[in-house]
């Protein structure tokens, strides 16, 4: 019973709200090419580690993004994926 009502508690403060998810998807390189990809996810509430995260793939061709948030979040939870050729 006590789980139930911690339950309910947490529901209750931290409130249900429906997810806001989007993402894009761009095409990747030349077929056959030789692409190295990575991602990186990242929280959208500071700037200066945002920037930090991002700055390592400066050059890089961004290919996928996908975001994540819902009504009681103050930030956004975000994934990107880039690509360049292996040198």
């Amino acid at each position: 019973m006590k789980l139930f009502a911690s339950l309910g508690v947490a529901l209750f403060l931290t409130g249900c709200a429906g997810a806001n998810i989007s993402s894009q998807v761009r095409e990747s390189g030349t077929e056959g090419s030789n692409m190295m990809t990575r991602c990186v996810n990242y929280s959208t509430g500071d700037n200066e580690d945002t920037n930090a995260a991002l700055k390592k793939y400066d050059g890089w061709k961004l290919i996928y993004v996908s975001e994540y948030t819902t009504d009681n979040k103050t930030d956004t939870s975000a994934v990107m994926c880039f690509e360049k050729p292996v040198s």
